[in-house]
């Protein structure tokens, strides 16, 4: 065969062969294009949630219709994750009641008077119940435990900062620095000194027994209220519910969170009694002498109201018992007892 004719049967094999190619890579395409949709809806979603969740950074109110994460890690007993991608945070864990069992609460290291000065504000923890703290009709801060750490603040030299809060909550809070002491007539019992550090007793408060008069009917005397069927309430943690278990032992008790809850419940009728700090059921009783009832005239028990402050705070402490002292002897705290407990004079301040 000639060399012009090689050349040419080699060119047209090129072109068959370039051909061949075009075509394969067609068909390879067009294949590609119908498999990618089943492809799709059968594969695995991927493992980065931010890849594929909905963009509500312009949506209003996206982020702020269940709170911001730091408005929910501000409420207290709430958890927040830790973790970028850790779940939504933990609902509110009610505090347990404190027993002889619990782990005895770890030392603070801070020096806390010094820590006040230098903030220029002391931050009382107190729980609302009348008369110790509640809200008058401008909804200030009014009560026995506020006149307290109002005058111990001036004696300091420094503003006063409340955070009012379940009773509770208020030992887990202190613990957790939400504030520097607690002014709350909490009474001292063994089980709270292994968490916290009492001062000296700067008042002394009787628990009594006020009864619904409907439900009372011919229950008169203490022991007639203590039977399986009566139901008593009592503010949760508090020393109420020992003196109430000791008193009722046979008695269904009812813990509340808040005090007020146990009176309208009491005006309700839905509790046949409660046992509670004086003088409440007394001013109860007075307001309402159709609906509620005093079986006893003497108090269930009396017990040493104290501050308390974070475990190993032991300067904070010396100074708290030398301001008791110091407002014991010139009468301050007995004029404010007597006007808060022995008065309604404050009653039209609400």
């Amino acid at each position: 065969m000639s060399a012009p004719a090689k050349g040419h049967r080699t060119m047209i094999e090129l072109k068959h062969f370039f051909r061949a190619q075009i075509v394969f890579v067609a068909v390879a395409l067009l294949l590609c294009v119908l498999a990618l949709p089943a492809f799709g809806q059968n594969s695995t979603a991927p493992n980065n949630p931010a890849a594929t969740a909905p963009d509500n950074s312009d949506t209003p109110g996206a982020v702020d219709k269940a709170g911001t994460n730091a408005e929910k890690c501000a409420q207290p007993g709430v958890v927040c994750p830790q973790s970028p991608d850790a779940a939504a945070p933990q609902a509110e864990v009610e505090p347990e009641r404190l027993s002889a069992q619990d782990p005895i609460a770890a030392r603070t290291t801070t020096d806390t008077l010094a820590e006040i000065k230098k903030r220029g504000t002391l931050r009382v923890g107190v729980a609302l119940i009348v008369p110790w703290a509640m809200h008058d009709k401008d909804g200030n801060l009014i009560g026995f435990e506020i006149d307290v750490a109002k005058k111990m603040a001036r004696d300091l030299g420094v503003t006063v900062e409340f955070s009012p809060d379940e009773f509770h909550y208020l030992i887990p809070d202190l613990q957790a620095d939400r504030f520097d002491l607690i002014i709350s007539g909490m009474s001292i019992t063994t089980n709270r000194a292994m968490q916290v550090n009492f001062s000296a007793p700067y008042n002394f408060v009787d628990l009594t027994f006020v009864a619904n008069k409907q439900l009372a009917g011919n229950l008169k005397s203490l022991a007639d209220f203590n039977q399986p069927n009566v139901t008593i309430g009592v503010l949760d943690t508090s020393t109420a519910v020992d003196i109430a278990s000791n008193a009722f032992p046979n008695a269904q008790l009812r813990t509340y969170s808040e005090s007020a809850d146990i009176f309208t419940d009491l005006l309700d009728g839905k509790l046949y009694g409660a046992v509670a700090d004086s003088p409440r059921p007394e001013l109860i009783a007075k307001l309402y002498p159709d609906n509620v009832i005093l079986p006893a005239a003497t108090a269930l028990a009396t017990f040493p109201a104290a501050f308390a402050v974070r475990r190993g705070d032991t300067d904070f402490i010396d100074y708290l018992n030398a301001w008791i002292e110091a407002r014991t002897v010139n009468k301050w705290l007995e004029r404010r007892r007597t006007y808060w407990f022995k008065t309604t004079d404050w009653e039209k301040k609400l």
